[in-house]
């Protein structure tokens, strides 16, 4: 099966996606920054050829979160053949 589904980023994920970029360039550096962008490209590859691969919500089935580094998280839904972004959000600072 190929890349069938599309991928579709909220302005909430947009938004959260620039904060965090932001915050990175802060406390390290532009290559950090390029690795967080390569993790989401990791993680809307895998997403679009498996979309039940990351786990769903208990109190939320239609709702699945994929950890794509020990520091981010992104919580998406599926519907028919796309994939929608709700959020992203750092797995370390969103929970204090």
């Amino acid at each position: 099966m190929g890349d069938t589904r599309t991928v579709v980023w909220s302005m909430e994920s947009s938004k959260r996606i620039e904060e965090i970029k932001d915050f990175i360039r802060l406390k390290w550096t532009e290559k950090e920054v390029g690795m967080f962008l390569l993790d989401l490209r990791k993680f809307e590859s895998i997403v679009k050829k498996f979309p039940y691969a990351y786990p769903s919500s208990p109190s939320v089935p239609e709702i699945r979160r994929a950890v794509i580094s020990k520091h981010n998280s992104v919580v998406y839904q599926i519907d028919d053949n796309t994939v929608r972004v709700l959020t992203v959000f750092d797995n370390l600072k969103d929970n204090e």
